[in-house]
């Protein structure tokens, strides 16, 4: 009887977590237009507040990444801003946070104080969300902006909330796109965070879809037409070197016979005419190369 045996192969890696709950689903046009997006809103989102607390302001992207809903929500400080923002014409909403401790520097600031790192943290009175409300939605507003080159959509905001556990824009097991910014006020650092559904984003993440298969339909007829012209350049064709047309007469042909001469009446110092399938390209002069009868190019 024959032996079986099977080859077994080790391959030495390090072992990678995968949650089924949340497949990646964004490609890396998506990451990429998503991640452009995001840096003009934190460039905005310094100037709203640096143009409104008359300091500098610096705001960065520190991550895009999709997570589900549920691991986001556990990421965020109880209490923080928590902004509800709705778009237009568009499925689910988004989630801008902030810290409690920048909003409360914010407020102080409004209001003729110097924005001190030791703030209280607890909920915002009907007089801060008032005046934070403002500030909000000129935020809101930029973000608008930052969203418009990819595809049109108007944000606006719906209701401004502190704790985490009387808020929930989505399913925990949704999948969301959970975008990272720090910014700093002075000497304060903090990270706000912004969150948007894959429901809001699909109408965006659409878009960059249809503009990458573009660019890859005329990447592909770019390639098709440099393969075409390449293949062009190596057809061979006849080339003709000729002197002046002769005219003659129907009757001068047809009395033509074996050792008469027809003049060619071509100037001694006119160029011969160079012709591809009909066409004059080229002038030339004649001559010879070695032994052989030969045309040099005067005029091309």
């Amino acid at each position: 009887m024959g032996s079986r045996h099977a080859d077994l192969w080790l391959v030495s890696a390090e072992p990678l977590s995968y949650d089924f709950r949340s497949p990646g689903r964004l490609s890396r046009e998506r990451v990429r237009a998503l991640q452009v997006a995001n840096e003009t809103f934190a460039r905005q989102l310094s100037t709203v507040l640096s143009t409104t607390l008359r300091t500098v302001v610096f705001a960065r992207v520190v991550s895009v990444r999709q997570v589900t809903y549920d691991e986001y929500i556990r990421t965020v400080p109880n209490p923080s801003l928590l902004a509800v923002l709705t778009f237009e014409s568009q499925p689910g909403s988004a989630l801008f946070q902030l810290p409690m401790g920048v909003v409360m520097s914010v407020i102080d600031r409004l209001l003729g104080g110097a924005g001190g790192r030791v703030q209280p943290i607890r909920a915002l009175s009907d007089i801060e969300t008032t005046l934070v409300r403002d500030l909000v939605q000129r935020v809101a507003g930029e973000l608008t902006y930052a969203f418009e080159t990819l595809a049109s959509v108007r944000a606006d905001l719906d209701s401004l909330e502190s704790n985490t556990q009387f808020l929930q824009i989505a399913a925990p097991a949704d999948p969301v796109v959970a975008t990272e910014v720090e910014v700093r006020i002075g000497d304060q650092a903090a990270t706000a965070t912004l969150c948007m559904s894959l429901a809001t984003l699909k109408p965006i993440l659409a878009s960059v879809d249809q503009a990458s298969a573009e660019a890859a339909a005329d990447s592909r007829v770019a390639a098709a037409a440099r393969t075409v012209e390449q293949r062009l350049q190596q057809v061979e064709i006849d080339v003709t070197v000729s002197f002046r047309e002769v005219t003659l007469t129907s009757a001068e042909v047809f009395s033509l016979a074996v050792g008469d001469v027809v003049p060619l009446r071509h100037p001694v110092t006119e160029p011969l005419l160079v012709a591809a399938d009909g066409v004059t390209v080229a002038s030339a002069t004649p001559g010879s190369h070695g032994k052989r009868l030969a045309a040099q190019i005067v005029t091309p």
